[in-house]
């Protein structure tokens, strides 16, 4: 078994072993992402990436494939993180997912003047993100007040080793109770497909 196939397996028999929410805390939400030396270097890259989003370091969590090394989706077959792969970034602030919740809800209620894309995005987020306290910011972006620094921001992070040329993306949760829900859906899901 080699270094790659090792990590899979490692962190299936994680996902099955531990139950879904001390999988999360462990292997997802508190820990130092895989393809970092250290927890100085991703302290640094935070710190970093949160000054240009005008949020706390602590607000910033790196999450999926980036996080553990190998997808949690069974649709993806729990494949390891490659040179395509993006690094998903969790950004909790309550303030900046009002500002986004606003938005969208205005925007819904002018339908007429949003194209048939940005329709089905906030038709998507209406049903489902939203009740999750959550935003993909890589959907609405641009329409945010904020989007232009948000989306320098990220564009920078991508910048900065050890993520260079990788896409940084980012989804905003309205709390971190919020996170850690969204978090422990996807680890339940993956567990039930593994056993």
């Amino acid at each position: 078994m080699d270094a790659a196939d090792a990590k899979v397996a490692n962190l299936v028999e994680a996902a099955v072993a531990l139950e879904p929410a001390e999988f999360c805390s462990h292997q997802i939400l508190d820990r130092v992402p895989w393809l970092f030396d250290d927890r100085a270097a991703y302290i640094d890259w935070k710190q970093s990436l949160a000054e240009a989003l005008g949020v706390d370091p602590y607000a910033i969590c790196i999450v999926g494939s980036a996080a553990t090394g190998v997808s949690l989706s069974p649709t993806k077959g729990f494949t390891l993180f490659h040179e395509r792969s993006d690094i998903d970034v969790a950004v909790i602030s309550n303030h900046h997912f009002d500002l986004a919740w606003r938005k969208v809800r205005d925007l819904s209620l002018q339908p007429n003047l949003l194209s048939k894309t940005m329709k089905t995005k906030i038709a998507r987020h209406r049903r489902g993100l939203l009740f999750d306290g959550c935003i993909a910011t890589d959907k609405i972006l641009s329409m945010l007040e904020y989007g232009p620094a948000w989306q320098d921001a990220l564009l920078r992070a991508g910048k900065n080793p050890p993520v260079v040329g990788h896409t940084v993306k980012a989804r905003l949760y309205r709390d971190f109770e919020s996170l850690r829900a969204y978090q422990l859906k996807s680890a339940r899901h993956a567990r039930e497909e593994l056993e």
